[in-house]
């Protein structure tokens, strides 16, 4: 079951997984839309168990996310974040590095992982809301990609992306 949900600010529609139980903050949403010139997200998730969205929308190959939290944003390629480097060729942010950890790992996993456009926020801190970022992603891959998932098997994603990528 997916919800849509149409605000004042954000007037397309857009599809929420069906474990969200809240809206998403408008904080997200005012973001993504000043991030994007003006653009609607196509997803919009809560990471499982977490106090993290994200919000996302296609796009062409390479990967851009803003943290408006931190007041960042970074863009990377699969090739760039397999190297742990931005398309400029600058090291990963901290708190890029669990998401590109993700989509390295779900790639190498075999799973489609196409470009994209998000923005994530978060009432987490520290290294909680780098690994909640990394939650949130991959229930974001899953979901686009209509793959099973349950708060373990993300948990699972995350702690191969962390071990795989992040700590090494």
């Amino acid at each position: 079951m997916t919800q849509e949900i149409k605000t004042e600010y954000c007037d397309e529609r857009y599809t929420m997984a069906p474990q969200t139980n809240t809206d998403p903050p408008l904080r997200l949403l005012m973001a993504f839309h000043q991030t994007f010139d003006g653009a609607s997200p196509e997803w919009i998730l809560q990471a499982p168990g977490r106090e993290m969205w994200v919000a996302a929308t296609a796009a062409t190959a390479d990967y851009t996310i803003h943290a408006p939290d931190l007041e960042q944003r970074t863009t990377f390629s699969w090739r760039s974040a397999r190297q742990k480097h931005t398309v400029l060729k600058r090291p990963l942010p901290k708190w890029a590095r669990f998401p590109a950890g993700v989509i390295v790992h779900l790639t190498d996993k075999g799973m489609d992982v196409p470009g994209i456009k998000a923005v994530f926020v978060g009432e987490e801190s520290g290294p909680r809301y780098d690994y909640a970022a990394g939650v949130a992603f991959a229930a974001l891959w899953h979901h686009i990609t209509d793959a099973h998932y349950t708060s373990s098997s993300l948990i699972d994603v995350v702690e191969a992306a962390r071990r795989d990528y992040v700590d090494k």
